[in-house]
């Protein structure tokens, strides 16, 4: 059994898939198979399993996202302090918020995108000043379409 620190969580272990050898340059070293897919793997276990999310997980989420904290922060609606907290552990990461970055990491490895699409579009909006009307149209199509 390997203890499989290197993705940052500390219970992960591996029974198979690895290789251990030792190197006259370097000593002992590690070959994973597929890493990409064990991480998708711990991933997928992280947000359909784990009851609640805690500092390392959010951490390796953020990661597997490839996001900084800064980046995953305006993608939850958040302040980049709140989730330095989470990632340290000093804060907890509420209910909402935990559901939202599963939804992101399943769409992630499993969807088109378009979930992450629509947040970004959210918060652009929130930042952008809102027409005091909108105005729409019915087409030719017999549908009705946003009018420019």
């Amino acid at each position: 059994m390997y203890h499989y620190e290197e993705c940052g969580l500390s219970n992960v272990w591996l029974l198979d898939g690895y290789t251990i050898e030792n190197d006259d340059d370097y000593g002992e070293t590690v070959s994973i198979a597929s890493v990409y897919d064990l991480h998708k793997t711990i991933g997928l276990f992280l947000i359909t399993q784990s009851p609640e999310l805690y500092g390392e997980q959010i951490r390796f989420l953020r990661k597997e996202l490839n996001l900084s904290q800064k980046n995953l922060a305006g993608l939850l609606g958040v302040g980049e302090t709140s989730v330095r907290s989470w990632e340290a552990d000093r804060g907890r990461i509420g209910s909402p918020t935990d559901r939202l970055l599963r939804a992101l990491y399943k769409e992630h490895v499993q969807g088109d995108g378009e979930l992450r699409n629509m947040i970004e579009k959210l918060n652009h909006q929130e930042r952008t000043l809102v027409p005091k009307s909108v105005s729409f149209k019915y087409g030719n199509n017999h549908s009705w379409h946003q009018s420019l």
